[in-house]
């Protein structure tokens, strides 16, 4: 099957390092990302951080629901967590048939934790991600030796 192809828009932030021609791909999505009205406040707050701690023009309205997808499990895990530090709380727990089982709060915190890895990927939420969207070309200095050799290049240092 291959790897699969990266967006138009994350080939240009990463100024394009194949130097092949960019080719659009599906629709550009639209309109700033929304917070539903349904979410709780913790769930709420957390777009709220995401989207002030995010460049502006990354999410669209469209990414709402990924990013409510992400908040939610973000509370839930939140919720679970304090439970689980709770100075009575019970790590190990009695089935029905008597033999001890591990807490239903752990199994939740852990699922969360795994649902909110998979999707923080895929909103740049971890470094991972974050270190593989470069600085877009507008936002770059330009080298002094910009063009001397008939090729754009940038400056990798800041410092003039």
């Amino acid at each position: 099957m291959g790897r699969r192809k990266k967006l138009a828009e994350i080939d240009r932030l990463e100024g394009n390092p194949s130097r092949r021609l960019i080719e659009e791909s599906g629709i550009e999505a639209l309109g700033e990302p929304f917070i539903p009205e349904h979410l709780s406040d913790d769930a709420r707050g957390c777009i709220d951080v995401i989207k002030q701690a995010m460049p502006p023009n990354i999410y669209s309205a469209l990414d709402s629901f990924l990013l409510s997808a992400f908040a939610t499990a973000w509370a839930i895990h939140k919720k679970a967590t304090l439970v689980i530090s709770e100075p009575k709380f019970q790590w190990i727990e009695a089935s029905k048939r008597g033999a001890g089982v591990e807490s239903p709060w752990i199994k939740m915190q852990r699922q969360q934790a795994a649902l909110m890895a998979s999707l923080g990927d895929r909103l740049g939420l971890d470094p991972k991600s974050r270190a593989a969207l470069k600085i877009p070309d507008a936002t770059k200095r330009k080298s002094k030796f910009a063009g001397l050799l008939g090729t754009q290049s940038y400056s990798s240092n800041f410092r003039n």
